[in-house]
């Protein structure tokens, strides 16, 4: 609140200005469906200060407005998926927010004037033609937008007295508070490493071991789901038609006919294309009548079971979603058309030891290489040597010997997140053993600029936490409006 105030304080107005003005684009966003009855009374009362109908319709109009310029698809919302969004009673906590530095401006002795306001809107230059100010041009752009002089003035007035009591909070972040923040995050390590390599685990794997573990975890491995179906394949004619069927068809389908250049191909040219629309069309004819016959039960092709659905992707994964009994639509495949019923499908089948056996090996085998690398590295962790790495630091980008990025990034967060200066991590193939032998604030920060701008913001999020704290158990606050309350 106050940070922002003090970070944009030349903006201040202006947005006050855009969240007054620039409503005409809430239409878009089906603006008609809320109404607020504009002037029609107070909703709440935060100390002396009143929050009235009209500048929650303001508040609410604006927030509106933001999410939907920042969040895709906001626009589609319906009337209800909008008000579940919680708009209002967020629209209504940040004019309480305001209200509080009202009272506290009250208190004070702050206000502003006529005079002020008049010059703040005179020096708009959405309002000024030519040059200067130009009355007419600025009720016109009032009345353009449903928008009152006397509202727009109170909003003006306010957000010249908000800016005024963030003149009153020192907003300035020392250099002993910049550096105490920073100071963390120049911590380094100098570490030496070792990597052990599960290929290096002496391991045996009996088969008995393999059978055991099989029958542990055999939920584990299963087949790939089955399915038995119903398959009537219906293929276009080898007959071609007579020139009279296929006149017919070309006149009926002129549209499908047309070359390149958008004009109609003339019969002679289009006929081997024509014969062919012809007996696929023929052909989805039979096959919709085979489908009505096999879904009423009164075709019973032969059943074909499969593991691997044999068609295009697509169907395959139609025939995935069916339910046992369901019959699809006729579906374009190669040359023809496919019915489908699904008669049955079995998912549930455990492959067998010797089926799962390869798995189960290289399930067990990591496994086993995992206890190995952490039993050794336990083992060798109080002597080892290992190779210097250098400086690391919470910020190290990059490889690290045989560790690609990913790795090293996770080995560095590992180390430190953990007080203790020797230790190890696993990884899939790998474990690491680190030993710091040297830890210092030296690690040059990349990007000071933003950490000093980071302080100065959790200082003023500090501060605003204790301004709002103290100003609530200062300052009421009463709830009118019953579906506005918490």
């Amino acid at each position: 609140m106050i940070t922002w105030m003090q970070k944009h304080k030349k903006y201040l107005v202006v947005t006050i200005w855009i969240s007054t003005i620039a409503f005409i684009a809430a239409g878009m966003i089906g603006w008609g469906q809320y109404s607020f009855s504009l002037g029609g009374g107070s909703v709440a009362k935060v100390g002396q200060v009143l929050i009235t109908q009209e500048e929650l319709e303001m508040e609410y109009k604006r927030l509106v407005d933001a999410y939907s310029q920042s969040i895709p698809n906001f626009k589609d919302l319906d009337a209800k998926q909008i008000q579940a969004m919680g708009l209002e009673k967020s629209a209504l906590r940040m004019l309480i927010n305001q209200a509080y530095l009202k009272n506290l401006a009250l208190d004070v002795g702050l206000g502003v004037s006529n005079a002020e306001i008049i010059a703040e809107i005179q020096k708009s230059k959405m309002f000024q033609k030519d040059g200067h100010f130009d009355e007419a041009l600025y009720k016109q752009l009032l009345q353009q937008n449903h928008y009152r002089p006397s509202a727009f003035e109170e909003n003006i007035k306010n957000a010249l007295l908000l800016q005024k009591i963030s003149a009153l909070f020192p907003k300035a972040t020392t250099p002993l508070e910049k550096n105490a923040f920073a100071y963390p995050l120049q911590l380094q390590d100098r570490a030496f490493i070792k990597i052990l390599h599960a290929k290096d685990a002496p391991l045996k794997i009996e088969e008995s071991a393999l059978k055991t573990y099989y029958n542990q975890h055999k939920s584990a491995y299963k087949l790939p789901p089955s399915y038995t179906l119903a398959v009537l394949k219906i293929e276009p004619s080898s007959d071609m038609p007579n020139l009279e069927t296929l006149h017919k068809h070309y006149k009926a389908h002129k549209g499908n006919y047309m070359g390149a250049d958008g004009k109609l191909e003339d019969f002679e040219h289009a006929k081997s294309k024509v014969a062919h629309d012809y007996l696929q069309a023929q052909a989805k004819e039979r096959a919709l009548e085979q489908y009505l016959a096999l879904k009423k039960g009164k075709l019973t092709p032969k059943e074909q079971t499969f593991s691997d659905l044999p068609y295009s992707e697509e169907i395959n994964a139609q025939i995935a979603k069916m339910r046992p009994g369901e019959v699809l639509k006729p579906l374009a495949y190669q040359e023809g058309y496919l019915v489908l019923k699904l008669v049955k499908k079995s998912s549930d089948m455990l492959k067998s030891f010797a089926q799962a056996r390869d798995a189960v090996l290289d399930a067990l085998t990591k496994q086993e290489q995992r206890a190995w690398l952490q039993a050794q590295a336990r083992k060798e962790l109080k002597d080892f040597k290992g190779d210097d790495i250098g400086a690391i630091s919470p910020e190290f980008q990059g490889s690290i010997q045989e560790l690609d990025p990913k790795q090293a990034k996770e080995l560095i967060t590992y180390i430190f997140k953990r007080p203790n200066a020797r230790g190890f991590l696993v990884l899939e193939d790998k474990a690491v053993l680190y030993r710091i032998y040297k830890q210092d604030f030296q690690h040059a920060l990349q990007n000071r600029p933003y950490l000093e701008e980071m302080a100065s913001n959790f200082k003023a999020q500090d501060f605003d936490q204790a301004l709002v704290g103290m100003l609530k158990s200062k300052y009421p606050v009463v709830i009118y409006a019953k579906n506005l309350q918490e």
